[in-house]
């Protein structure tokens, strides 16, 4: 069966002209392909880091982080070289005429689509990867997000604009790759400089992307483009707005107002370390243990408690209980003697 659907895949890649179905079949056999690959690149790692000392429960995100940073760097080098032979000559000679197709370059449709489809396929792929494992550490928002991305991407792909996605996704790329890195550097640090310092960084590439670069060369063109760039806008604006909820400035913020307590937070308290966390799932797992370890010595002392109360109530019952028999055997002995009295005297 595996072999069929690699065959199916190889000539998928072959062929020239492809359904919209056999592209998503495509992309959930490339899915699983990435799937596969992840697994051996993290068996791979983990052997180095027990070869280095690394702590276990550093494994995972060191793992994470070291792929997503190698799919970043190779997307970035290879949409660079893409988008500098294959699109920015034929924009170029485009925009030289006096009545080009387009007003804006970034909607330059593709000028080989085969090659833009078999780009599109592998990002999406990587993208529905990212989004299931997101999924599986309980990240909801971000998988979100991802997913939306996703769609913009097939809906880019679906419109045939080759420009627009390959400029987004080198960016993103270029994005991705950076914070990974701040991240990575974060985990093996606990000097509070260097994490202040990863934290600005973070928060200022966020901020030139998506508040700087990404709205004047795409946000605002694609709210004026025509009419039949309408799914476009819709997923462009889903996706944006997803990117700005999941922004380090309103995690800051939501740090300042729900993080009341250092055992709410998985940065210990520290604003800079909460940002740069990524690892939630662990930390649930770990706080849910101790809330569960404290319950246990809340109700084992309650117990005790109980069990001290019975004793000093049995103790409280059984000295009634002695002094009734006292007070009985008295009254039975003065009633012997006043009995006795009374026939001594007759």
């Amino acid at each position: 069966m595996v072999l069929l659907q690699l065959r199916s895949l190889r000539s998928w890649l072959l062929s020239s002209e492809h359904s919209f179905r056999e592209t998503l079949n495509s992309i959930f056999w490339l899915s699983c392909l990435l799937g596969l690959m992840f697994v051996q690149f993290r068996r791979l790692v983990v052997r180095l880091l027990r070869l280095g000392r690394v702590k276990a429960h550093r494994h995972g995100p060191t793992v994470q982080h070291l792929w997503n940073i190698c799919f970043y760097a190779s997307a970035t080098l290879f949409l660079l070289l893409y988008q500098a032979l294959l699109i920015r000559p034929e924009v170029m000679r485009e925009t030289g005429k006096y009545f080009p197709q387009y007003i804006n370059a970034i909607f330059a449709t593709a000028c080989d689509p085969a090659k833009f489809e078999i780009v599109t396929v592998v990002l999406v792929s990587y993208r529905v990867l990212t989004t299931v494992t997101q999924l599986s550490r309980g990240d909801y928002s971000v998988a979100f997000s991802g997913a939306l991305n996703a769609a913009l991407l097939l809906c880019c792909f679906a419109l045939r604009l080759e420009n627009y996605s390959i400029l987004l996704n080198l960016y993103l790329a270029v994005y991705g790759a950076g914070e990974e890195a701040f991240l990575l550097a974060a985990s093996r640090t606990v000097r509070p400089q260097w994490l202040t310092t990863f934290a600005l960084l973070k928060c200022g590439t966020w901020i030139y992307l998506f508040l700087n670069l990404l709205p004047f060369e795409f946000l605002i063109p694609t709210l004026y483009a025509r009419r039949e760039l309408l799914p476009l806008k819709v997923c462009y604006w889903l996706w944006y707005c997803s990117c700005v909820w999941n922004s380090p400035l309103l995690k800051l913020l939501y740090h300042k107002i729900y993080h009341l307590h250092p055992h709410d937070c998985a940065g210990g308290g520290s604003a800079f370390r909460c940002i740069l966390s990524d690892d939630w799932q662990n930390f649930r797992h770990f706080r849910n243990l101790q809330q569960a370890y404290l319950e246990l010595k809340l109700h084992e002392s309650k117990q005790k408690a109980n069990k001290v109360t019975l004793t000093d109530m049995s103790a409280k019952t059984a000295y009634q209980t002695i002094k009734c028999v006292l007070t009985l055997k008295r009254k039975l002995k003065r009633m012997r003697e006043n009995r006795a009295s009374l026939e001594h005297q007759e």
